[in-house]
């Protein structure tokens, strides 16, 4: 785990640049697009401000999602989810990560924060397939911002 979490920081940090291949999909909201490989055993599932990627299994779970800041900061914003989610947060270079266990299911929030934009990033780890979730993590790509 500790290795796919020190890549999810990485591509969180370099704003999801990461390489495409032929199952590439576009998620969402219209001011900051990004492309993601669904691989094969999974099923994504579009929402307004992202996508929810779900081994078929139902063993493990990938989302990411875009939300505006609201004008917080950055603290303010990982201090909010921490007290919602019980997770504890630790900063990683310019990314935070929320981590905890839900129903015996261990979880990694890797939340990236552009200010200046006023948006933030949630990329949300959850399950046993590092292997999907590495794979999913490389094909992340930010189409416009």
């Amino acid at each position: 785990m500790k290795k796919i979490l020190a890549s999810l920081l990485c591509a969180a940090c370099l704003a999801f640049a990461g390489s495409a291949s032929a199952a590439v999909q576009e998620f969402g909201p219209a001011d900051w697009r990004f492309t993601v490989d669904v691989p094969e055993g999974w099923t994504a599932t579009a929402k307004d401000n992202g996508v929810q990627l779900t081994k078929n299994d139902q063993s493990t779970s990938f989302q990411v999602d875009v939300n505006p800041t609201e004008g917080k900061s950055a603290k303010e914003l990982i201090d909010a989810m921490a007290k919602a989610t019980g997770f504890t947060p630790s900063q990683e270079g310019e990314a935070w990560v929320l981590s905890g266990e839900s129903d015996g299911v261990k979880i990694n929030v890797v939340v990236n924060v552009n200010e200046a934009a006023g948006k933030f990033s949630a990329i949300t780890l959850a399950g046993t397939d590092t292997d999907g979730m590495g794979k999913i993590l490389s094909s992340l790509k930010v189409v416009n911002k």
